[in-house]
């Protein structure tokens, strides 16, 4: 066997020494030296990894369905990574389970960079608080480690342009003072738009009516249509809202949104909650942190590039790009804060038969 560091025979080193030195120095010193030698095989290994990665294509599941805005702006990104990197980065969709059958089949795979998932930070955050996750639901991190997020979903409060309700406050007033008067729809239970409505009916001892739907459309339809009052929501209101057919009241993001800066955020209004949910890549846990920043570093740079931006902002995702060590601390946060939530309301996996 021919064992070499450096271009130093290991054998040798070890006959010099015993030729040397006794049999129990030498045994000794063998025994330091092997170690030594071992550590630098693994440093080197690592080195060497992460010089030559990618060395092959990689695979990127987006765990929202083909056409949607997650998967378009996500393949665009990556047809400029792929290109940094200098190897085809191949994307296709793993739907389902809002967003968490792709982490599913993330989990088991290899921790070495060539097969990362697109999907939303609220897959780690919220959702295993929702219903059963097919990964470690008490700490999610444990499985996946985050490599970057390039935008976030935003969410806001809209009524018809032709309501009585000019402020967020006249709203609140008005829901007080009227029990069970309001009806506000969402595109499902246990989502960020739903909690932040049931936050604030305890918060301010609210009593409204849930009218969940099955997608975004539905639920902006039901509104424009006069079967409820409020449409709590992703920006599927939109088009409405430019066209002037409907008005935004307050956004439930932590910060104003770019393209509608004037109106005001929740925390703005003095409640200390927000939702949030960002576009998040992951990768399997304990993938090198050096194959972790060379993946980061290309879609990153690939994010800014004015094409993509332009994309991004058709579709109304801001740009906005954070790193992994800020998302782990981020996707901690929203675990502990709407795990408290989920189980003060008894929604989720924590209500009550």
């Amino acid at each position: 066997m021919n064992l070499s560091v450096a271009g130093v025979n290991v054998w040798t080193i070890l006959t010099l020494n015993k030729q040397s030195e006794g049999k129990e120095a030498f045994m000794k010193k063998g025994f330091f030296t092997i170690s030594l030698i071992l550590v630098v095989i693994v440093f080197n290994s690592v080195e060497v990894f992460s010089d030559t990665f990618p060395s092959k294509p990689i695979n990127l599941w987006v765990g929202w369905g083909a056409g949607s805005g997650t998967d378009i702006s996500q393949r665009a990104i990556t047809e400029n990574a792929s290109k940094a990197l200098k190897q085809p980065i191949l994307v296709s969709n793993v739907t389902g389970g809002g967003g968490t059958l792709v982490l599913g089949r993330l989990k088991p795979e290899k921790a070495d960079g060539y097969t990362l998932a697109n999907t939303s930070s609220a897959t780690l955050g919220r959702i295993p608080h929702l219903q059963p996750v097919p990964y470690n639901a008490q700490d999610p991190l444990k499985d996946f480690i985050p490599v970057m997020s390039y935008s976030y979903y935003l969410y806001g409060l809209a009524v018809k342009s032709d309501s009585t309700w000019k402020t967020f406050e006249e709203f609140i007033a008005y829901a007080k003072a009227n029990p069970g008067k309001i009806r506000y729809s969402t595109s499902g239970v246990g989502t960020g738009q739903h909690l932040v409505m049931e936050y604030l009916a305890m918060k301010e001892n609210i009593k409204w009516t849930h009218v969940p739907f099955a997608t975004s459309p539905q639920a902006v339809a039901a509104a424009m249509g006069g079967h409820v009052e409020v449409v709590s929501q992703t920006p599927e209101w939109k088009e409405q809202v430019d066209a002037g057919q409907m008005r935004l009241l307050v956004c439930w993001n932590d910060k104003r949104m770019p393209f509608y800066p004037g109106v005001p955020t929740l925390k703005e209004k003095g409640y200390d909650f927000a939702v949030q949910a960002l576009i998040v890549i992951y990768a399997p846990a304990n993938t090198p942190k050096e194959v972790v920043a060379t993946l980061s570093k290309a879609f990153r740079q690939a994010s800014e590039t004015e094409e993509v931006k332009q994309i991004l902002n058709r579709l109304s995702y801001p740009h906005d790009i954070k790193e992994s060590e800020e998302l782990i601390q981020i996707i901690k946060k929203d675990y502990e804060v709407n795990g408290k939530l989920f189980k003060e309301l008894g929604i989720g996996i924590y209500k009550k038969n």
